[in-house]
């Protein structure tokens, strides 16, 4: 029995790579969705934690910019003590902490540190998924390998979005938290059993730019917390942001800059020597606004016109899920005959098609009205970033990996942050210009004037103000369009991708 024990919870003592496969996109699955579980359930949170709207805000921010953290030195750190320790101890963590959080709901200051904790730990996922995934399967499996991370996105921000308010609405709050304590030791238990230890370089270890590490993530942090809180607090007005945003931006800058000039310092600056790489990741920072249709626009517009919760405006993200798996086998097909840069491309176009329907939309949209725009967009998502992904991949040089890992981050936290906070400012923004324009073309004597006037003055303020907010969201719309064109045209000026196991034909020449 003891010996049966020993064998259960031993370290597998060869590699696994089915395992192991399963255990980091389970991990990154679950990154993206808690972090959609959390802050579409965070108006009912608040409620629950008895916490105000400024409160609760900075329970996100620091659950997501926690992430920075880890995600920035998880590929360094993997190379140094192997990715068995990174993600077992972690994973276990992250159950205790979101195990944790309903049991403080009223200690606010235990609630911040227990966001910020599971938001370290959610952060070593990520980094981890495409190397790992790779090394552990054939190159013909490639493909799928990067098909299953980009579905993590539709995974975790569209499904994600109607499951917070099926768990909140159906089942109990705690599930936001409870469901992601089940999963992460599960992660734990997975990866112990498919990855064997590995020795701790101690070398590397003593030979670690702590100092650069230092600069890097806390410049990335601060900048984070300036962006994230800037429309909640007033952007220039508040003394917080404009120290957190210029402080932090002062930091990262010496980091990279002391990254140019010494050797082996944190984040060097070799793998933006190619070209290709620098583009694909300016493409994949703003990939955040690009996104924004299905997990911001058409959400808050069906909340705002018809006065629904999640768990109801939820069918609209459930169909760019479906729609997002549905197109993902024919974006794979299209990549195994198709050079990434032309698959950027493509999904670029269908984006900015799908942007210009949205600029017709009406008050009296409803989910029956977006779902051809819900369609294109998943299909054009799907296309654009299996070909970003297989981008980076056929571009890299392996020696390059760590050292862009650092800067991957912040295509994947920060900007996804920065994009909702300046489309929340361009919708508010938007809305008041509206309004105050609608306003000045209602005159006394109109006849629709006097027919609201006669059921009150509320009548023809509600029109205006559901009005501006139509017209406000169809600017949303023109900032994705304009914003799929300039990533267009940065597409374009990409090369073709040198031999690589995955390339069709074509691309083994060189461009």
């Amino acid at each position: 029995m003891i010996m049966a024990r020993r064998s259960l919870f031993a370290n597998t003592p060869r590699a696994r790579p089915a395992l192991t496969v399963v255990a980091i996109f389970l991990g990154a699955v679950l990154t993206t969705l808690q972090g959609r579980l959390f802050s579409s359930a965070l108006p009912d949170l608040r409620g629950q934690f008895g916490l105000d709207v400024l409160e609760a805000a900075w329970l996100g921010t620091a659950l997501n910019g926690a992430q920075l953290v880890t995600m920035s030195i998880v590929p360094w750190l993997a190379t140094i003590i192997g990715p068995t320790r990174i993600l077992v101890t972690p994973s276990l963590c992250l159950g205790v902490a979101t195990l944790l959080i309903p049991v403080f709901a009223h200690n606010y200051p235990m609630l911040v540190l227990l966001h910020a904790v599971a938001g370290l730990c959610m952060g070593i996922y990520l980094p981890l998924t495409i190397s790992l995934g790779l090394r552990s399967v054939h190159p013909r499996f490639w493909l799928v390998v990067m098909a299953a991370y980009s579905l993590r996105v539709s995974t975790g921000m569209d499904a994600g979005y109607g499951a917070s308010g099926f768990l909140v609405e159906e089942v109990s709050w705690h599930w936001v938290y409870w469901t992601t304590a089940f999963i992460g030791p599960l992660i734990a238990l997975l990866a112990w059993k498919a990855m064997p230890l590995t020795p701790v370089n101690q070398d590397q270890l003593r030979q670690a730019d702590w100092a650069g590490m230092t600069l890097f993530c806390t410049g990335l942090v601060l900048m984070f917390i300036g962006i994230e809180s800037a429309e909640r607090l007033g952007w220039l007005d508040s003394g917080l942001v404009v120290i957190a945003v210029a402080g932090g931006a002062i930091l990262f800058f010496a980091a990279v800059v002391r990254a140019a000039l010494q050797p082996n310092a944190f984040g060097d600056l070799a793998a933006f020597g190619n070209r290709n790489i620098l583009i694909c990741l300016v493409i994949a920072c703003l990939f955040g606004v690009l996104m924004t249709p299905t997990s911001l626009l058409i959400p808050t517009f069906l909340a705002q016109m018809g006065d629904l919760k999640p768990m109801q405006t939820g069918s609209a993200t459930l169909i760019a899920f479906a729609a997002y798996l549905a197109a993902t086998p024919l974006a794979v097909y299209l990549a195994r005959r198709a050079e990434p840069r032309l698959l950027i491309v493509c999904g670029l176009i269908i984006i900015a098609i799908t942007a210009w329907l949205g600029t017709h939309i009406s008050h009296n949209w409803r989910v029956d009205q977006f779902i051809t725009i819900l369609i294109m967009q998943s299909l054009g998502e799907s296309i654009m970033l299996i070909g970003l992904i297989a981008s980076f991949v056929t571009n890299l040089n392996p020696q390059h990996g760590v050292a862009l890992g650092a800067y991957v981050s912040i295509a994947r936290v920060l900007m996804p942050v920065m994009a909702g906070t300046i489309m929340s400012t361009w919708l508010r923004m938007a809305a008041d210009t509206s309004y105050a324009s609608l306003s000045a073309y209602v005159q006394a004597g109109e006849p629709l004037v006097v027919e609201r006037t006669r059921s009150g003055l509320n009548g023809i303020a509600s029109v205006i103000a559901r009005e501006s907010q139509v017209i406000a969201h169809i600017d949303g719309f023109h900032l994705v369009f304009w914003t799929s064109l300039l990533s267009l045209t940065l597409a374009v000026l990409l090369r073709s991708s040198p031999a690589n196991p995955i390339a069709p034909p074509i691309q083994a020449s060189t461009g």
